[in-house]
């Protein structure tokens, strides 16, 4: 059977999730709130009325929800089974065997994954300590490599880092990729460039339902793009991709928005606290941020690690090498788990 697998597919480095115990999760970004408590009976009652039938192919109905929310022509979105399908997809649209991709780093780790797998190359730019990003290099390397695609997240994960609507626009104007602007982390940050998809042709943003809405579990992602673009990656989309119980969920969400953004402002109030917080503990340098997360670095990792994993409390690890060593991605959650959490890091 080895011989029948790609070399890309041999040498990949697998996306791996440590399913363990744990009394606190803190460790996936993911939002604390359960938005179910809010609407559940409406949820309930639109469910799933024809399990027999595949569902709708365009998601219509979840389309246009989307397309008010963001104010954008129901033609200019793409929805997708998590927005990772819609990475997959936008790659296998233009990554040929040797092609090379150009991101900052560190950065989402499916970039390289889904990269790697299609053939093609990914070239990583890194910042400086702080994690900032160089648009600069970035669009050098891009131009010298003749870059399919360059990849820019915004909120950065798992840095928390962001690229102002100007850096992007530079971007745009000074090459020739496609641009792909993942804005996972949007709602926690304000500043997009999702009303930029008419004026460039080569602009694709990607969104999800997974982290500010808190349907992690439901995998709803979209992407904004003009007309063109949806329509040549349409092509690559597979059929049915989004189940019908994700499209009706996320339709009820997007609907009852109000109560979503309530959670959001407690996000944030909770992130510049403990951010506050954490800058007046020795030994952690904590990196701004502008997402649901605090990225801290400190010289105290396996110390903090052990006591961590001892509480049965989840947070993402990233060892002692390399450029993300001994930093550690802190999820913000409930206000009586950040204190938690925030209690043991002045206790080590």
């Amino acid at each position: 059977m080895k011989d029948m697998i790609k070399e890309c597919v041999m040498n990949l480095k697998p996306y791996k999730v440590i399913e363990d115990e744990y009394a606190i999760k803190l460790d996936a970004n993911e939002s604390p709130y359960n938005i179910f408590e809010n609407i559940g009976e409406l949820i309930l009652a639109k469910l799933i009325p024809e399990p027999n039938r595949y569902p709708n192919n365009d998601s219509t109905r979840l389309k246009k929800a989307l397309a008010e929310y963001t104010k954008m022509g129901e033609e200019n979105i793409l929805c997708g089974n998590g927005s990772d399908e819609l990475l997959k997809i936008v790659i296998d649209t233009f990554v040929s065997m040797g092609d090379f991709v150009v991101t900052h780093s560190p950065s989402f780790a499916m970039y390289k994954v889904m990269t790697q797998i299609a053939g093609g190359k990914l070239l990583e730019v890194e910042g400086d300590k702080t994690f900032s990003i160089d648009i600069d290099t970035i669009i050098s390397q891009a131009n010298e490599n003749n870059a399919k695609l360059i990849f820019l997240c915004t909120p950065n994960n798992p840095t928390g880092r962001v690229i102002n609507r100007e850096d992007i626009i530079k971007v745009l104007d000074n090459t020739s990729s496609i641009v792909v602007v993942d804005e996972a982390y949007y709602e926690f940050y304000g500043e997009t460039v999702i009303d930029k998809i008419n004026e460039y042709e080569r602009l694709i943003v990607l969104r999800t339902l997974s982290k500010a809405f808190g349907l992690a579990g439901l995998r709803i992602g979209y992407g904004v793009a003009s007309k063109s673009m949806i329509e040549i990656i349409s092509k690559v989309k597979p059929p049915y991709n989004l189940n019908t119980i994700s499209q009706s969920i996320g339709e009820i969400v997007l609907d009852n928005r109000e109560a979503v953004y309530k959670y959001i402002e407690l996000i944030k109030s909770e992130r510049d606290r403990v951010s506050h917080e954490l800058e007046t503990i020795d030994s952690i340098e904590v990196i701004p941020t502008k997402s649901n997360f605090v990225l801290i670095r400190t010289n105290k990792y396996d110390d903090l690690m052990k006591r961590f994993n001892r509480k049965k409390i989840k947070v993402k690890g990233f060892g002692i090498e390399g450029i993300l060593g001994k930093c550690i991605r802190l999820t913000i959650g409930m206000e009586s788990e950040n204190m938690k959490v925030l209690q043991v890091l002045k206790d080590v």
